[in-house]
């Protein structure tokens, strides 16, 4: 994690204050006007300031409270402990991302050595098989056992077939 960057505990205590802020507002004095009309002016502005400084009291009080109770649970720690794990987790993420990498070449690598072998394969037995027809046709054309001939020639046909197909 970047130093200068806020760490969790940081972005509570910020989120806090400025939720705690926004409910322990003071209200305005045409709020305090609007409620209270039976009031005479000075007395509504007495309200007035009564209600700022307990609403600056309180928030003073709720703040210190909170941090207090952030102390005693030792948050700022576990939230660093949190930030650290996170941090390695990322790390890790990274490494095994790597790995994965690694393996998917070594497997994609072993699968077209595979293929090749298959194909080297099936390219002899064509060429097993083309070298065995041409044989026989040699000996048709020489005229060397006519009924031998055709049934060599025959299988070699049907098995030809069989490979194609």
């Amino acid at each position: 994690m970047d130093p200068a960057a806020p760490g969790r505990f940081d972005i509570l205590q910020k989120s806090f204050k400025s939720a705690s802020k926004c409910l322990l507002t003071a209200c305005s004095r045409e709020v305090v006007n609007r409620a209270f009309p039976s009031f005479t002016d000075a007395e509504r502005e007495r309200l007035y300031r009564m209600l700022t400084r307990v609403m600056k009291a309180m928030h003073a009080n709720i703040e210190e409270e909170f941090d207090e109770v952030c102390q005693e649970r030792r948050v700022a720690a576990a939230l660093d402990k949190i930030d650290d794990f996170d941090e390695e987790q990322n790390l890790d993420v990274l490494a095994s991302e790597k790995n994965s990498i690694e393996e998917i070449e070594e497997k994609v690598s072993r699968a077209k050595k595979d293929e090749i072998e298959h194909l080297t394969g099936l390219l002899k037995k064509v060429e097993e098989s083309n070298n065995a027809m041409r044989a026989q046709i040699e000996l048709l054309k020489k005229g060397e056992d006519s009924t031998a001939s055709r049934d060599a020639l025959n299988k070699l046909t049907q098995l030809n077939s069989a490979l194609g197909a």
